[in-house]
């Protein structure tokens, strides 16, 4: 699964944005046209919530050929951040591209991640 998909019906919300600007990881919710219709006046869905969805590999500009995996991940691990020392509760872990490639490093700051910001990095480091 994708850690950093975008907001749209069938994608899974599994977290919430805090005042803080930490990620609050939940129990995955399915997406559904209510949802997004509820929150569509508001600021990009992507900059208060995580989506997760199936990783599309090499039909995403981020999966890397040469070494098949996503780039994303390693980008973010290299990210000036708050980066946790313990493993927080996240309920995609056993799922998720980030971890099955790079393991727990890629958790360390990824409640610190939000999709627009993981785009922003995208363009900086191109």
């Amino acid at each position: 699964m994708c850690p950093s998909y975008v907001g749209k019906v069938g994608a899974q919300l599994f977290g919430v944005v805090n005042n803080d600007g930490k990620v609050q990881f939940i129990t995955p919710l399915t997406v559904t046209e209510d949802f997004l219709e509820l929150n569509k006046d508001k600021n990009s869905l992507e900059q208060r919530f995580r989506f997760t969805g199936k990783c599309v590999e090499k039909g995403c500009a981020q999966w890397d050929n040469s070494e098949s995996k996503c780039s994303l991940s390693r980008k973010v691990q290299n990210l000036e951040l708050h980066k946790e020392a313990e493993l927080f509760y996240c309920p995609i872990r056993t799922q998720c591209r980030w971890f099955s490639q790079d393991g727990k490093e890629a958790c360390f700051s990824c409640n610190e991640v939000t999709r627009n910001m993981e785009e922003l990095l995208v363009q900086i480091k191109q």
